[in-house]
C-alpha cells in the first residue's frame, strides 16, 4: 500500500502526497505533538482502538512535509517549520505540533505550493547526510545540536 497517494500511517495518521512532489505528514498519537492525553497514551493505544471498532482522535496534530518517494528528505513550508530558535537560524524544525483543524488546513495549503527540494537548514536533513557521509558520532556540531533540542524538550 506504500505506492497509494493518501495513506494511514500506524492508525495515528496519514500522508497525502500532493501533485507538486511533496507528502504531508499529518499524525495524531502517541509521542505526537498533539492532546497531551493522545500523546501519552501507550503506543499500542491506536490499534487497540481500531481492534474494538472505536475511533482514535485528538483536537491537535503535528504536520510535516517531505519530498515524496523519498526516505523523509523534509521539506521547508513557509510559515509553519522554521528556526528551532527565533535567535539562531542555523538549523530548522521539520516537524510543526499543537495544531488545531484549521492550522493542519492552512499547513496542507501552503505545502501545496512548495516546490519539491530538500531544506539544507533541517536538522533532520542534516543528520541524514552526515549518517550517509560517515559516522555521525563523529561530528561535534551535530552532537550540540541535538543536546539543544533535547534540553528545550526536557
Amino acid at each position: 500500500m506504500t505506492d497509494k497517494a493518501m495513506r494511514i500511517t500506524e492508525g495515528k495518521g496519514f500522508h497525502l502526497d500532493l501533485p507538486n512532489g511533496v507528502t504531508v505528514s499529518v499524525q495524531f498519537g502517541p509521542m505526537n505533538y498533539c492532546d497531551q492525553d493522545v500523546r501519552n497514551a501507550g503506543l499500542n493505544a491506536p490499534a487497540e482502538a481500531a481492534a474494538n471498532r472505536e475511533q482514535w482522535g485528538s483536537n491537535l496534530a503535528e504536520c510535516a512535509a517531505y519530498i515524496t518517494g523519498s526516505s523523509l528528505t523534509w521539506v521547508a513550508v513557509p510559515g509553519f517549520t522554521g528556526p528551532h530558535d527565533e535567535n539562531d537560524d542555523t538549523f530548522y524544525d521539520d516537524v510543526c505540533g499543537y495544531m488545531n483543524v484549521q492550522q493542519v488546513l492552512d499547513f496542507i495549503g501552503s505545502a501545496r505550493l512548495c516546490k519539491p527540494i530538500a531544506n539544507s537548514k533541517s536538522l533532520g536533513n542534516r543528520m541524514l547526510t552526515t549518517l550517509e557521509h560517515g559516522d555521525y558520532r563523529d561530528d561535534s556540531k551535530l552532537w550540540e545540536d541535538e543536546r539543544e533540542v533535547m534540553d528545550d524538550e526536557a
